[in-house]
């Protein structure tokens, strides 16, 4: 394997060996990646030294080459200190650090950085796959709020409550947005929430940086935290269609009966209070309810079951599904049903965003920390390596995308070896160091990795 072919690797099995990606790849987005999170050589108060390669440090703990704990430690410090040779090798081509110091060097990362830092990437990805052909220019977006579970006391304002989950009511949230491709999200946008925090700002923001690289955006599909009337009105000033479940309230419980009593009632109108305007009253902001069934479940025998009261009426409302669209949609029927059922199936697209989230686990490294702007790095790099993943499998199969996915278990071997490729350019400009020393003694004995 060299840095100059086009092939990643030359193994037939592996994910990247039928990918031509060329220096380009690495110059331009790797090498981008690994310089983006990069911070220069800091001394610490208690006189440690230490060079910081954090990307490195990072890929290296994701991947599986972190450092063993406990006794192993504790006899490799004690055979350095007393001069004995280590058994473990003391020059590698990637660091292996210790998790203190992973957790260490994260904390010097804002949230702000991180997050200024994942979209420059994302454009750097995002531009990339256009070139190749992978995307269209008309794209579908979803939005989604992803939790991980707290354990602790609740002391910033990015710690929600929750519903109890697993011994706790605590929790992170994050805003995420991810582009729809060919039955594959690509993740290219997120930001931790903060109690308070205006939910639309999120979706303005995305929506102004894909539109500023040249995209049109088709459709958005949203959870339904983002119910809310002024991101409708914004999307509808922007002509941005829109899909997000409606909310419970006494009005749609009225609205879910009169779609059980008459079939036209499928789609109706849904007029949502507004701003008060003096010797007017209030206004409304209106769009359009279209009724289904929950997933498996007809809406015509839901129907039946209500005409022939053979289920208690509060269990048969809780079976129909809810959708708030501004697209051009009527009842169904015979001649008139390819809209209406077509938005159900477009909204269902927007699980994507659900198992990226199962698919980013495997590069998600996990920590004890209390501090959010730990936890948001974190979560950004395990996008980032979900996103090559996605890449892999969009460049590999873009014009057979119906081929199943490359599984994550081999596509985590062949990342290292990529990596490998990605930092031989990053050596060679003269930023990398193969010493990573963290005490004086150590240094001055030999450095060993611990």
């Amino acid at each position: 394997m060299t840095n100059k072919n086009n092939c990643v690797w030359n193994d037939p099995y592996s994910s990247f060996s039928q990918l031509n990606m060329g220096d380009a790849f690495f110059k331009n987005l790797l090498v981008r990646i690994i310089n983006s999170f990069s911070k220069p050589i800091r001394t610490r108060y208690d006189g440690h030294e230490s060079v910081e390669f954090p990307i490195v440090t990072f890929f290296n703990a994701l991947v599986g080459n972190s450092q063993n704990a406990g006794t192993n430690i504790l006899n490799r410090k004690l055979k350095s200190i007393f001069g004995i040779e280590s058994s473990e090798p003391s020059e590698v081509g990637r660091i292996i650090p210790h998790p203190s110091q992973i957790r260490n060097y994260s904390t010097r990362f804002s949230m702000e950085e991180v997050n200024e830092t994942f979209s420059v990437l994302s454009q750097e990805i995002l531009l990339h796959l256009f070139e190749q052909g992978a995307i269209p220019k008309q794209i579908k977006m979803a939005f989604d709020f992803h939790k991980e579970l707290y354990y602790g006391k609740e002391k910033t304002p990015y710690i929600h409550g929750i519903k109890p989950e697993n011994g706790t009511s605590k929790a992170f949230i994050w805003h995420t947005c991810c582009l729809i491709l060919k039955g594959r999200g690509l993740q290219i946008g997120s930001m931790m929430v903060k109690r308070g925090d205006d939910t639309g700002v999120f979706i303005k923001k995305m929506i102004e940086f894909l539109e500023s690289l040249g995209f049109v955006i088709e459709l958005t599909a949203m959870d339904k935290e983002y119910y809310q009337k002024d991101i409708f009105k914004y999307l509808d000033k922007k002509e941005i269609r829109y899909i997000v479940p409606v909310r419970e309230s006494k009005k749609l419980r009225k609205m879910k009966e009169a779609a059980l009593r008459n079939p036209k009632k499928r789609v109706q109108t849904y007029a949502m209070r507004d701003k008060y305007v003096k010797g007017k009253g209030y206004t409304h902001h209106k769009f359009k309810a279209a009724f289904y069934g929950k997933k498996g479940l007809n809406f015509g025998r839901l129907r039946a079951q209500y005409r022939k009261n053979k289920r208690p009426l509060g269990e048969i409302l809780k079976d129909i599904f809810v959708l708030a669209t501004n697209s051009l949609i009527t009842s169904p029927s015979l001649e008139k049903k390819y809209y209406f059922y077509k938005t159900r199936k477009e909204y269902g697209s927007r699980w994507i965003i659900e198992t990226s989230y199962r698919d980013c686990n495997p590069f998600l490294m996990y920590t004890t920390s209390k501090d959010p702007n730990v936890r948001n790095l974190y979560f950004i790099v395990s996008l980032l390596l979900y996103d090559l993943w996605v890449l892999a499998n969009l460049l590999l199969h873009k014009t057979q995308y119906w081929k199943a996915k490359e599984p994550k278990v081999f596509f985590k071997e062949d990342l290292k070896n990529t990596l490998v490729v990605a930092l031989e350019y990053f050596l060679k400009s003269g930023k990398w160091s193969k010493t990573f020393c963290r005490t004086k003694e150590i240094k001055a004995k030999r450095c060993i990795l611990i």
